[in-house]
């Protein structure tokens, strides 16, 4: 982990990004234990920014703080990635219309530029830069349809959600395919077709089909699923056969 702050950042939010950075990224794995006296004295900074993140990441569900006991990173929850996936799913096809209604040709120009970029970091073999250029291909919508705060809100609450996409473009090879999709879109957007930019993405952002294959590779990454009981027991005393 490196911290940066050349971008005139507050210590805080320097020890913040680069911790989220980390985690995201998965540099620092789901169960990872954390201690705010390591994490400072890696940054060389005092404990205070360092609980002050922390905290940060704990509200957007990215660590967990068990009492008198440790701080880790969180483990991957499906339950939360479909909470996310429907956040960022249901933003997106929005904002396709007003994308289009306000959009310039430098907006679908920078587009074009950042599949290019996905499509050297693929050659590369840097999953982190791949997604951050798709992370950019995405924003140019809401800048585009002067929505800048509804990416800021999908930024900031889809940290499992991203951690899954890392995974996936490490391990699936699925990688190719979103670039492809990338270029389709940019053509419906080109074509003024929104209705088939919405299809397109409404298919493309879906990335739950991979988690049984991920959740066999990496079974500590992930919150364990429920078992359900077949002879559950209801408030009444009976036992309930489901």
């Amino acid at each position: 982990m490196a911290l940066d702050n050349g971008r005139g950042e507050s210590v805080h939010d320097s020890v913040y990004n680069a911790l989220r950075d980390s985690i995201i990224n998965l540099n620092l794995a789901p169960g990872t234990a954390v201690s705010e006296k390591e994490i400072s004295l890696r940054f060389n900074v005092s404990r205070t920014p360092v609980r002050e993140a922390f905290i940060h990441l704990s509200n957007e569900g990215l660590i967990r703080v068990i009492p008198q006991k440790e701080t880790q990173v969180s483990l991957i929850d499906m339950a939360r990635v479909e909470q996310e996936f429907f956040l960022r799913q249901s933003l997106e096809i929005a904002v396709q219309e007003p994308f289009l209604n306000n959009c310039r040709p430098e907006h679908l120009a920078e587009l074009e530029k950042l599949i290019d970029a996905q499509a050297k970091s693929l050659s590369k073999n840097s999953p982190a830069d791949f997604i951050k250029y798709d992370d950019a291909f995405h924003r140019i919508f809401f800048e585009g349809a002067g929505q800048d705060l509804c990416w800021e809100i999908i930024s900031g609450m889809s940290g499992h959600y991203s951690r899954l996409r890392i995974l996936i473009v490490r391990n699936s090879g699925i990688a190719d395919e979103k670039i492809s999709c990338h270029r389709n879109v940019l053509d419906a957007l080109k074509n003024h077709d929104a209705a088939k930019s919405r299809k397109l993405l409404f298919n493309h952002l879906n990335i739950r089909n991979d988690e049984n294959l991920l959740r066999e590779k990496f079974p500590d990454f992930f919150v364990p699923e429920v078992q359900t009981n077949s002879f559950d027991v209801d408030f009444g005393g009976m036992p309930r056969l489901e």
